[in-house]
């Protein structure tokens, strides 16, 4: 790996917390994708061998200090997700575009679940959270996504 395919994951890091983060509109809210689920879904497809289970750890810290959530709590869903990941990239990789949001709708709305369970769990209230519409949002910028970030990686590897 170069330093130029490292910059485009640093990149891509910092882009997906960005976006996690942004402010949107009371009435978008709800439709925010989970912006660094899709760029660890990405890194680890592209390169299971080398982003695993010791990525769950700082990203999952930093994304629990960004939302002011439980400390662990995104460990605990990146570190499911990731395995999972790793699990079946062999076949997530062959799969068409469309099978493949299917399996990051699946993905996503596991972790929301997981979170949901932690946070039940973890406190006396149990307010609902949306499950379903961060798992739709994020299957559907996930052709986009996985286009943006393989030409951007293509692109480096020419050079």
């Amino acid at each position: 790996m170069n330093i130029r395919q490292l910059l485009v994951i640093a990149t891509t890091l910092f882009f997906a917390f960005v976006l996690e983060h942004m402010p949107m509109p009371d009435i978008l809210s709800w439709l925010q994708p989970a912006w660094l689920v899709l760029a660890v879904t990405i890194l680890v497809l592209r390169a299971p061998n080398l982003f695993g289970l010791w990525l769950a750890i700082p990203l999952g810290l930093m994304l629990d200090a960004e939302k002011g959530s439980f400390l662990g709590l995104h460990v605990l869903t990146l570190t499911v997700h990731i395995y999972l990941l790793q699990r079946l990239y062999k076949r997530i990789s062959i799969f068409n575009f469309a099978q493949q949001m299917a399996v990051v709708f699946l993905l996503v709305t596991l972790q929301q679940v997981l979170s949901f369970w932690a946070l039940s769990a973890l406190t006396d209230e149990s307010r609902p959270i949306d499950i379903w519409t961060p798992a739709f949002t994020s299957a559907l910028m996930w052709p986009w996504v996985y286009a943006l970030v393989s030409i951007a990686m293509r692109k480096t590897r020419q050079q």
